[in-house]
């Protein structure tokens, strides 16, 4: 980390040797506080807890701050282009900023750290040192996690834009259910069980961490490569998405066959959320695709692959063995229902993002497109023709109705019109890429065109 030029760079910025002192000042007068206020028989429990509230806001608030604003000053200081020019690896700039930016926030964690120990290590009534440690290593495994988490809301808002800052909304998703099973299994004394395994509540509340600091480093990784452009295949997303579904469906769950089902949602709702905050670019990428297959440069291609079709994959494939399972088999069927709805979905996605240069908004026009083919038209049907071709048009609307009651399996005509929706919808895509070529070449969307001025 010594030789990590990020890393020095950071603690040029941020290190000043009268930091320790006021660091040191400041911490002494907020630990003071309840030895002063409190009573003489409370005074070394409100210290304890006053040192352990000051660590947790220290590494996960204080921190998360300075880590996000590291990012956003290269943004405010035009400092980034250096930053792609340099010879730095994603995960190089990554731990440079997360460790170097947030020095001020880690001495006092050091600092209200030490003293939680000494306080619980004196003073045996309220907690053992035992629990100081387990606070003080969970402090600074969640501290990690929520500064790599901020650093990527950083990173998704970077391009100001409507579904880039509603994309926020996505980390919000991936980490809710590792904080809700973190918030179920600390207050409780009993054990909870993840996976059938006895972790305690100590146990289970690592393993989040694990899961939700691993979730944020990969995620940061995946985004810093965008940001300095560099080319990586698209292995981190699928990666994540089995992490996140693995550590919370283990929450709520003890047989390893519900994982399949929790997994294929997981990938279905990723899949559309990620569809649509990167349509803007979608064009370029199906380009650059094509480019790479038709010149067989096989690793471009999947390097340029947008990320959507690959969790589409993933829950596909999740939803296959929920299907081949007894257990989960007629939950597999209409999971694999959803992959093929959300696969024309995606499709007619494609198509509008491929004629992007004709719209001034296409998100607007595509969710016009989506609220006629998978509303109005549907209730129209059900007014005019009852439940059955109200269910032809949106196959998925049979899980409300009555057409379908709870424990069968789809009807062969579902798969049927929703067969013929998704050839419309390749027909669809098809004319959508080769009008969007307009007579040039394919190397005018992979090159930047030179003009000479006159």
């Amino acid at each position: 980390m010594l030789n990590n030029p990020e890393f020095q760079r950071q603690l040029w910025l941020n290190w000043r040797p009268s930091l320790a002192l006021w660091t040191l000042l400041l911490c002494s007068l907020i630990l003071a506080l309840p030895l002063v206020l409190s009573d003489a028989h409370e005074r070394l429990a409100s210290l304890g807890l006053t040192a352990v509230f000051g660590l947790w806001a220290s590494t996960t608030g204080y921190a998360s701050v300075l880590a996000a604003r590291s990012l956003s000053e290269e943004v405010r200081q035009h400092t980034w282009d250096w930053q792609r020019l340099s010879a730095l690896t994603p995960w190089q700039m990554a731990w440079g900023k997360l460790l170097g930016a947030t020095v001020p926030a880690w001495l006092y964690a050091a600092l209200f750290g030490v003293t939680s120990v000494v306080a619980a290590s004196v003073w045996e009534l309220l907690w053992g040192a035992h629990r100081a440690w387990h606070l003080l290593m969970l402090a600074v495994l969640w501290g990690l996690a929520t500064q790599a988490w901020a650093m990527n809301a950083v990173l998704v808002r970077w391009h100001a834009g409507p579904w880039q800052q509603r994309s926020l909304w996505l980390l919000a998703l991936i980490g809710l259910p590792l904080v809700l099973g973190l918030v179920r299994a600390l207050p409780s004394p009993e054990h909870h069980p993840w996976w059938g395994w006895n972790l305690g509540n100590w146990g289970l509340a690592y393993v989040l961490g694990l899961a939700a600091c691993g979730l944020g480093l990969l995620a940061l990784w995946r985004q810093l490569c965008e940001r300095l452009d560099v080319p990586t295949l698209p292995w981190a997303w699928p990666v994540g998405l089995v992490v996140a579904g693995v550590a919370s469906a283990g929450v709520w769950h003890t047989q390893a066959a519900a994982l399949w089902p929790h997994l294929a949602g997981w990938a279905l709702v990723a899949t559309a959320f990620i569809g649509l905050q990167h349509m803007a670019g979608h064009a370029r990428a199906w380009h650059q695709v094509q480019w790479g297959l038709q010149q067989r440069r096989w690793r471009n291609a999947w390097q340029a692959l947008p990320l959507w079709p690959i969790s589409w994959l993933l829950a596909l494939l999740a939803s296959a063995i929920a299907w081949s399972q007894s257990s989960t088999t007629t939950v597999g069927w209409w999971l694999l229902l959803a992959c093929a709805q959300l696969l024309r979905e995606g499709l007619i996605l494609t198509g509008f993002a491929l004629q992007a240069q004709r719209w001034k908004s296409p998100v607007a026009v595509f969710t016009v497109t989506w609220l006629v083919i998978n509303l109005v038209l549907p209730l129209l049907a059900l007014g005019t023709a009852g439940n059955a071709a109200a269910a032809a048009l949106q196959p998925l609307a049979v899980l409300v109705g009555d057409v379908a009651p709870p424990g069968t399996l789809p009807r062969p005509w579902a798969w049927v019109a929703l067969g013929a929706q998704l050839a419309l919808a390749c027909l669809w895509v098809g004319w959508a890429a080769r009008s969007s070529q307009n007579g040039r070449g394919l190397s005018q969307h992979m090159t930047p065109q030179k003009t000479i001025a006159p």
